[in-house]
């Protein structure tokens, strides 16, 4: 049987909303928090906007004005020769395929990535091209300065797109 304490009164509906919102205002912080170490990384160079491992091309990108990016991703999506957007999700739905079989059979999840790798690859030798063209383009002058924009998003990590 259960006991109750006479001196205990129960919690009242007010305490019980305060506490609530106490916990929604708290786990709203958390997430403020988590985001941003998220978003801006945790100084060692690993966060999603780093200049870290699998983003060796992004400070090249950043430092040049806006239109001479767009210029490069415009030739990037008329390449002829590479995946459109419904082969590229084709080729996630292979690997994602691959991790969830029964049996798992790595040999399958290997070609899968594979071929994931080959358009990876393939798309950054069209940007790689098109970049060349781009600065191949620049007068001395740009050439450097866009040199000093370079190490400048290096030393301080992307901040935006430049104009």
């Amino acid at each position: 049987m259960q006991e109750t304490n006479p001196s205990r009164r129960p919690m009242s509906r007010r305490i019980k909303i305060l506490l609530g919102v106490s916990l929604a205002l708290n786990l709203a912080v958390v997430g403020l928090i988590g985001g941003a170490v998220l978003r801006h990384g945790d100084g060692k160079g690993m966060g999603p906007r780093s200049t870290g491992f699998g983003a060796y091309g992004l400070p090249y990108m950043m430092a040049l004005p806006r239109e001479d990016r767009r210029q490069i991703g415009r030739v990037i999506r008329s390449g002829a020769d590479l995946p459109d957007r419904s082969a590229r999700r084709a080729l996630y739905r292979d690997v994602l395929s691959a991790l969830r079989a029964t049996p798992f059979d790595a040999g399958v999840l290997a070609a899968a990535a594979a071929r994931q790798a080959e358009t990876t690859i393939a798309v950054q030798k069209t940007a790689q091209a098109a970049w060349l063209d781009v600065v191949a383009g620049m007068s001395d002058a740009e050439r450097s300065a866009y040199a000093d924009a370079v190490e400048d998003v290096l030393r301080r990590g992307p901040k935006g797109p430049r104009r």
